[in-house]
């Protein structure tokens, strides 16, 4: 398999950013302007494209993963409209499942297919980044933006400061910005700092790291949303609470967190006009793996929605 992902690499990676390239299925490293390589995947034709920025931790192979109610996200979109995903550095792959469908961990051997930059990072940095990425491989838009968890609020920023290329977004069980001011300092100090454990990326991996107080105030100091269809998908089940828990977290603060979920989302909704909630019957976090269709579905409503109503 690693044989095979070189090999792949190698062969399409130099064709991604000739003017051939752009509208054609690539799988491959794009070089940005500081001469780093980020990985990009993109499939499909049609306007407008569909960018899915994956949770933290998670690369671009998420979204080619269903534990049921196949097919998974990408290919799924692709059938009918462009869809493009990369790996943020940092990340990890994810690309098997167990016996019954369900994800397994990534190893710590797999890191993404991005090369490494030093964490952590300034999240405006991220999205700048993936503006070029998008700029530099011909897939500048419009776009519908496609994100979650960590994703959620990225894709959240890049539409506020790249208004012009948004033209409608979608939040998959997203961290919500009302989330920091409806937990107490205690909770929100869950979220306030993203680090992976040490034992779950190899040694001497820059893994993503990044201040959630950051990207929130950046998303508030960020021009407004522009005028576009949004869709808030949430879990519809409380996320399970670990029997081991690390020393600074207890079931009780968990707990709170999963009680208040759903109100952030109602919450962050309420203040987008025409926004609408869908929650997902018998999901946890990974929506977009349990119940890809409804993630497919929530998308082309959006793109439906977009390609209806002037700009």
């Amino acid at each position: 398999m690693a044989v095979l992902l070189a090999f792949a690499l190698t062969s399409c990676g130099a064709d991604v950013t000739t003017p051939e390239a752009a509208g054609h299925d690539i799988a491959g490293t794009v070089r940005i302007s500081d001469g780093r390589g980020l990985y990009l995947e993109c499939r499909g034709t049609g306007s407008p494209t569909v960018v899915l920025q994956s949770g933290y931790g998670n690369a671009a192979d998420i979204w080619s993963l269903a534990e049921a109610y196949p097919p998974a996200v990408l290919p799924g979109l692709a059938s009918s409209t462009r869809v493009c995903a990369y790996d943020r550095p940092g990340a990890l792959l994810t690309t098997t499942t167990d016996s019954d469908g369900t994800i397994v961990p990534s190893p710590t051997d797999s890191p993404d297919r991005s090369d490494q930059v030093p964490m952590p990072r300034n999240t405006a940095d991220v999205v700048a980044e993936l503006h070029e990425l998008l700029t530099i491989a011909g897939e500048q838009g419009p776009l519908v933006l496609v994100g979650h968890s960590l994703g959620g609020p990225l894709s959240l920023l890049y539409a506020r400061t790249y208004p012009d290329d948004a033209q409608g977004l979608v939040t998959v069980d997203a961290a919500q910005p009302e989330l920091r001011s409806m937990l107490a300092p205690t909770e929100w100090a869950l979220f306030a700092d993203l680090r992976m454990p040490p034992d779950s990326y190899p040694s001497g991996y820059q893994a993503e790291a990044y201040s959630v107080d950051e990207l929130f105030d950046q998303i508030e100091a960020a021009p407004p949303l522009p005028d576009i269809p949004v869709v808030v998908m949430v879990r519809g089940e409380p996320n399970p609470i670990p029997d081991q828990l690390p020393p600074n977290v207890t079931a009780e603060s968990l707990q709170k967190v999963n009680d208040i979920w759903p109100q952030s989302q109602a919450a962050f909704a309420a203040g987008i006009p025409g926004a609408e909630v869908v929650t997902v019957p018998g999901t946890t976090h990974y929506v977009q793996t349990q119940r890809p269709d409804s993630v497919i579905d929530a998308t082309k409503s959006v793109i439906a929605l977009a390609t209806s109503a002037p700009r």
